[in-house]
């Protein structure tokens, strides 16, 4: 099979779907890739075929801000309702359309896979007459924030003689939900055309990740975590990262004095480009990096504490975390509410973080039991989830028995 992946730019949107690439691979097809400019080097060293469309992710969030200038004025879930619609209706999907049409008609692909906010794809698709999967980055985006977008990103359709989809012609094929089944708010299409399986199992290595002699460092140890196993439970082993684009918020040097406070071992990831001041003045307890390898080093951890971006939310769940989020912005809010509902995290409100209030919310996190023991069991669901190697055997089958769907 001949198979390719689009993503808009953010590595939060793109790395989730590497471990499906890479097993399809393994499994002997071709995998090309389409993504923004600044994102291809993420990927260089896999080996895949790649092809840049549209502006980089940091010139699009320009010129988001620069067009909608309305966000300014908002924060919270109210930010996020503002941003996704224009950011990805507005903006990318237009910007992205050429580049990914040119990828299409020049690698002729049997099928493509992207994320919910990669709009362009559905719509190259349907026009060549291609079949499409939608691949998940987190819990589906709310059916009003695609709504909208679509709204902006309608003309693109309309100009090509077609009809506009409510859902962005998401789920016209085939939905790839690497969210537990108990976290997934929604739904999605009911006529089987979805297959759930994780992402996070196996845990795969992030490019440019942690080298591994440091990680053993850390750890004192070359498993990378025995010594932090053997940090006394009074002095927790904490993990805070706000990914790679809320990576200089200010609340991250708040989680990181908070969780500093506590006496244990933490370790803080910024990003290519976090660089916060204070961060390197907490104490030779707190270990600041740019990336870190998290399948390595969240086995060995007590809590995670994050923005609860996607990425942080299910790589805490996968290895059975209670998780303190502290939501800024995009999914941050939504993902919180979904962990609290499975008692298997807690969240401070925006207005609420301070390093006081955070630092004594993650001591009543680390007490409390009862999350603890709902952090277990979803772990053991995602466990149970199909992996990665199961997905592309059924791509394969599914490439095998589904006629092409044009028109």
């Amino acid at each position: 099979m001949r198979v390719l992946f689009c993503t808009t730019g953010g590595l939060g949107h793109l790395l989730p779907l590497r471990p499906l690439a890479l097993a399809l691979r393994r499994q002997g097809h071709l995998v090309a890739w389409v993504t923004a400019p600044d994102a291809c080097p993420a990927l260089q060293g896999d080996g895949f075929d790649l092809f840049a469309a549209g502006p980089t992710f940091g010139a699009s969030r320009g010129e988001f801000r620069t067009a909608h200038a309305g966000a300014a004025r908002l924060t919270g879930e109210s930010l996020s309702a503002y941003t996704f619609p224009r950011l990805f209706g507005a903006v990318l999907g237009p910007a992205m359309l050429e580049g990914v049409e040119r990828a299409a008609r020049t690698w002729r692909p049997d099928f493509v896979v992207s994320e919910p906010a990669a709009l362009a794809v559905p719509l190259v698709c349907r026009q060549l007459g291609l079949r499409h999967a939608t691949h998940g980055y987190g819990l589906r985006p709310p059916r009003e924030y695609v709504e909208e977008a679509m709204n902006f990103f309608g003309p693109s359709w309309r100009a090509r003689g077609l009809d506009v989809p409510a859902d962005g012609g998401l789920h016209r094929h085939l939905d790839l939900d690497i969210a537990p089944a108990s976290l997934q708010a929604s739904t999605g299409p009911q006529d089987g055309r979805v297959f759930r399986f994780n992402a996070y199992h196996p845990a795969t290595t992030m490019p440019n990740a942690m080298p591994a002699e440091l990680l053993q460092k850390l750890t004192g140890s070359l498993r990378a975590g025995a010594a932090l196993q053997q940090t006394p439970a009074q002095r927790p082993r904490i993990y805070v990262t706000f990914g790679t684009v809320f990576n200089r918020s200010p609340a991250l040097l708040v989680a990181a004095r908070a969780a500093a406070q506590l006496g244990g071992t933490v370790v803080i990831t910024v990003g290519p480009d976090g660089d916060l001041p204070g961060l390197g003045q907490l104490g030779a307890h707190v270990h600041v990096h740019r990336f870190v390898d998290q399948g390595a080093l969240l086995p060995h951890c007590d809590a995670v504490v994050s923005h609860g971006g996607a990425g942080a939310m299910l790589g805490a769940a996968a290895h059975g975390l209670p998780h303190l989020v502290l939501p800024q912005a995009a999914d941050h809010f939504r993902n919180a509410r979904a962990l609290s509902r499975v008692s298997a995290g807690s969240s401070v409100a925006l207005e609420r973080q301070s390093v006081e209030a955070v630092s004594t919310e993650l001591s009543k996190l680390l007490a409390n039991g009862a999350m603890s023991a709902g952090a277990t069991l979803l772990a053991r669901e995602m466990a149970a989830m199909h992996d990665a190697a199961a997905a592309a055997r059924m791509l394969e089958r599914w490439h095998s028995c589904t006629p092409l769907i044009s028109g």
